[in-house]
């Protein structure tokens, strides 16, 4: 088993190698769950949705807002997902975790990262990703790719100034950089991605860090 998480800003690539690594899991027999944050659950989902509308009334949720929503989503996909899964020996392929929390409601909605930790270490149980990706791509390229993106979901984040995608693209790497520690004080094992690569450049780094961390060859 194992819990792998990929991260990085919108319009990075992120979904399409997770698609292509699930399926090449699978191809190994190995059984694997594809899921994403917020999200992965009913009732998650249903949060999810809160969460990312552009809504009529231009009331944007606070940060503290954030936080609360995009926990509460977590304890449910922690409990009825992602460790029922891990138990049973599943690979867990997670679209955002708690990195995102650090970037989107932290560094860039400035809270406090102690009470995202305090409130996270509750939610976690000390469940640690033992491989994070960190996707970083020119933050024009992804806007881009936002734009050519036909079955995209409607998000406030999307239709947001465009400085905002330079802002988290920082935030992702200042977190990768300094080595960001989770709230158990331990650092999950993160790798940098060049996003900025064709799909099979990119693909290439992720079975590359596959097989020199968890020695799976695909």
């Amino acid at each position: 088993m194992a819990f792998i998480v990929f991260e990085g800003g919108e319009g990075v690539g992120k979904s399409t190698q997770l698609e292509l690594l699930c399926k090449a899991l699978k191809h190994q027999g190995i059984a694997c769950t594809l899921t994403r944050e917020p999200g992965g659950t009913p009732f998650a989902e249903d949060i999810r949705a809160l969460f990312k509308q552009v809504n009529a009334h231009h009331d944007a949720p606070l940060p503290l807002t954030e936080l609360l929503l995009v926990s509460a989503a977590r304890a449910q996909h922690i409990k009825k997902v992602i460790q029922p899964d891990l138990d049973k020996g599943n690979f867990v392929l997670c679209d955002r975790f708690l990195d995102s929390t650090y970037v989107y409601q932290s560094m860039l909605g400035k809270i406090d990262k102690k009470t995202v930790d305090n409130i996270s270490q509750i939610i976690l149980e000390n469940i640690m990703p033992d491989l994070t990706f960190v996707f970083i791509a020119d933050p024009q390229r992804a806007i881009e790719r936002i734009k050519n993106e036909k079955k995209r979901e409607n998000d406030r984040l999307d239709t947001a100034q465009s400085n905002i995608h330079f802002k988290i693209k920082d935030c992702y790497l200042e977190i990768f950089n300094k080595q960001m520690p989770y709230p158990n004080g331990n650092i999950p094992k993160r790798v940098l991605i060049n996003a900025n690569g064709t799909i099979e450049e990119i693909y290439l780094e992720i079975k590359t860090a596959i097989f020199n961390t968890l020695g799976i060859t695909l």
